[in-house]
C-alpha cells in the first residue's frame, strides 16, 4: 500500500530491494513493467509506475498514453514537475521505509523524473539508470535546494544530451557512467 495516487504494479521478490521504474512519455504501466523486467537488478522488488497525465488523440478520447510532464527541455514547467515529484516522493518513502534505499530506472521523460527524484532525495536512492534522458536546460533556475549527491551512482544510457546531464550531475557529486543504450529497448520517437 502506498500514499501516492499514482497507479503502480509490483513485480519480483517482495523482500527484494526496491526498484522504482518510470516509463517514457506516452508510455503506460505495461511499458514500465517491461522496462523493469529488462533493467532491474536481479532479485529486486520492482514497482512499475504509470505517469499521472493522460494524453488523448484529438477530441475522440482515444488514449495515446500517459506522460510525465517536465515541459520543454529549455525550461521545465515547475507546477507539473512539482506534482510529479510529490507523488514520486511518496512512493520512494513508502518503498524504502526507514533507512532503506531504492534503485530508480526511467526512460525518456521517465528517466528525467528518476534523475530529479534522486537529486531531491539522494539519501533514499542507491543508484539511478536513466535511458535517453536529460536534465532540463534551465536546471539551475529550478527553485529547489538540491543537496549534494555524495557519490550517488548514476548510469546514463544513450547519446546526447547525456554529456550535459553528466556534467550537471558530476558537479553535484554523483558518480556518473555513460554507457551504450541497452539494445533490448525500443528507440524513442
Amino acid at each position: 500500500m502506498t500514499t501516492s495516487m499514482l497507479q503502480t504494479a509490483r513485480l519480483g521478490r517482495r523482500d527484494g530491494r526496491p526498484c522504482l521504474v518510470l516509463h517514457d512519455r506516452y508510455g503506460s504501466l505495461d511499458d514500465a513493467r517491461r522496462l523493469g523486467i529488462a533493467l532491474a537488478p536481479e532479485g529486486a522488488h520492482v514497482l512499475a509506475i504509470q505517469a499521472p497525465r493522460l494524453q488523448t488523440v484529438g477530441g475522440v478520447g482515444k488514449i495515446q498514453g500517459y506522460y510525465w510532464y517536465v515541459g520543454p527541455r529549455d525550461r521545465a514547467e515547475l507546477t507539473s514537475l512539482g506534482d510529479s515529484l510529490f507523488h514520486l516522493e511518496q512512493l520512494l518513502l513508502d518503498a524504502t521505509g526507514t533507512g532503506g534505499r531504492a534503485t530508480l530506472i526511467g526512460q525518456g521523460e521517465g528517466g528525467t523524473m528518476a534523475l530529479l527524484t534522486a537529486m531531491t532525495w539522494p539519501e533514499k536512492v542507491e543508484q539511478v539508470m536513466a535511458v535517453d534522458a536529460a536534465l532540463p536546460l534551465n536546471f539551475a533556475r529550478i527553485p529547489i535546494d538540491w543537496p549534494l549527491l555524495g557519490g550517488l551512482r548514476v548510469t546514463l544510457a544513450g547519446a546526447d544530451p547525456s554529456q550535459h546531464t553528466a556534467a550537471l550531475l558530476a558537479e553535484r557529486g554523483a558518480d556518473v557512467s555513460l554507457v551504450e543504450r541497452p539494445a533490448a529497448l525500443p528507440q524513442l520517437a
